[in-house]
């Protein structure tokens, strides 16, 4: 399937819009078998898919138009993308109107509701997946990228933690509908590769939205004092730079600078400066020959016995069986 025929099969009336067509205002029979749940006092619709997810991570369906959908709740986590046109969401009690290139993360047993009547150019985007994928995929995976990106992602998981719900704004970000579209295309069209690469598109998609952050005015980073400069900073200099010199390099009191790091990531500089260099040194590990001890000393350690505890600590793992571990023998 070409991005092209997505577009044909996403505008096609399903049988399900068909039968809202000609029943308007009428909710669906299939609800006669959707269970209701109690729900803070009241009886809301359980949707559950273990049936669909029992063989897989990621479930996607095309939401039916020419209606609206009645509050309900989800075991599993789920994505919405609004695909082309606009849809105007209830997520705890609270109305979201979300436009074209927008996106939303729901945590599981989050009660919500589609509360506009979607026209034949409203399209929303429906992935449902385990939050186990979604821990894996966007949070794991990122952390091991860095300390800017795992600044993003532990602000990320306050945000999740406290309204349960994320909402992204992509419409300046090129890449994710693009991603989107691929993604859709080999889950109603699957090629030979599809198990293979839908989890790649997803785990990009991801990656993607912590850009959609990092320019996002919207997103209320917890830092006033060019924290992210300061970790970006870090990040590039981690072999040679110290507190008094990062202090340094920004103007500050290098007492003000320690505090304000602890302050803001919960870490110190020498905590910071240490992810910095396991992160890299586990990198080197995986897409080198090199000795351990010339990672060790390429990623600026020099105590070789507080390098090793310091990684066995993060990865559960010498370096060596890191290495093994993950296809670098």
């Amino acid at each position: 399937m070409t991005p092209e025929q997505l577009e044909t099969f996403l505008l096609a009336d399903t049988e399900s819009e068909l039968w809202h067509l000609e029943h308007p205002g009428v909710l669906s029979p299939a609800y006669q078998n959707i269970p209701l749940r109690e729900y803070e006092g009241e009886k809301v619709y359980f949707f559950d898919f273990k049936n669909t997810l029992l063989s897989q991570n990621i479930a996607i369906v095309k939401e039916s138009r020419y209606t609206t959908i009645p509050a309900h709740f989800h075991k599993d986590m789920e994505l919405n993308y609004i695909y082309r046109g606009s849809c105007t969401f209830v997520i705890n009690g609270q109305p979201v109107v979300m436009q074209q290139g927008d996106l939303c993360i729901l945590d599981s047993n989050v009660r919500h509701s589609a509360v506009s009547y979607k026209n034949k150019e409203d399209i929303v985007i429906n992935i449902v997946f385990r939050k186990a994928f979604f821990n894996t995929m966007f949070l794991s995976r990122l952390s091991s990228h860095g300390i800017v990106s795992s600044f993003l992602l532990d602000v990320i998981s306050q945000n999740r933690a406290h309204d349960r719900h994320l909402i992204f704004h992509t419409q300046n970000n090129c890449k994710i509908h693009p991603l989107v579209q691929f993604l859709l295309c080999e889950y109603f069209s699957p090629s030979v590769c599809a198990q293979e690469l839908i989890p790649i598109y997803v785990s990009a998609i991801f990656t993607e939205l912590i850009n959609t952050l990092c320019h996002s005015d919207e997103f209320r980073l917890p830092e006033k004092s060019n924290v992210l400069l300061i970790l970006k900073y870090i990040e590039q200099n981690y072999k040679t730079c110290t507190l008094q010199s990062t202090a340094r390099y920004f103007g500050y009191n290098s007492n003000y600078l320690g505090n304000l790091l602890k302050q803001r990531t919960g870490k110190t500089f020498r905590d910071l400066k240490l992810m910095q260099q396991l992160t890299q040194a586990a990198l080197l590990l995986v897409n080198s020959d090199e000795s351990v001890l010339d990672i060790i000393d390429k990623v600026g350690c020099t105590n070789c016995s507080y390098f090793y505890r310091k990684f066995a600590a993060a990865y559960r793992s010498t370096p060596l069986q890191y290495r093994q571990q993950h296809g670098n023998p």
